[in-house]
């Protein structure tokens, strides 16, 4: 099934090019090829209008001392500069089980022409180390 699996969502790995990019920027946790799911609440875009649903997915998620991304199958879903979430208030990353990472965020803040609640769950043993270590990372400034 897993082969499956990957053929349809993709392999879920970072490509090259960008996994060189995070290595150089200083990379602090990635992990990749991780299964989980991609849920979207009062979501539009010019492409989908949806009040909820849920996609599997598999993918990626990497964390240097510049920036968080999440690879989606075979897109990159997220690529956020650290130093402007001011806080990290926009974007929420935790855990709700030891090996499951939540990332959720609402779509107007981060992409044109969108709206609604987007959250993205990733299953790995390291769920606890990354959203530790993201709210490490993200600089505390005043609003």
């Amino acid at each position: 099934m897993d082969a499956i699996r990957r053929a349809l969502q993709g392999p879920g790995r970072f490509p090259a090019e960008l996994r060189a990019e995070l290595a150089y920027e200083g990379l602090l946790a990635c992990e990749e090829g991780l299964v989980g799911s991609i849920s979207y609440r009062n979501y539009r875009s010019p492409e989908r209008s949806s009040p909820w649903s849920r996609e599997a997915i598999c993918g990626a998620v990497a964390l240097s001392r510049r920036r968080l991304v999440v690879w989606d199958g075979r897109v990159r879903h997220i690529d956020l500069d650290l130093a402007l979430l001011h806080g990290g208030a926009a974007l929420d990353v935790r855990t709700d089980r030891a090996d499951r990472l939540v990332i959720g965020y609402d779509a107007a803040q981060y992409r044109d022409r969108c709206s609604g609640q987007v959250e993205i769950r990733l299953r790995t043993p390291r769920a606890g180390h990354i959203a530790r270590t993201y709210a490490a990372s993200v600089p505390m400034t005043p609003r």
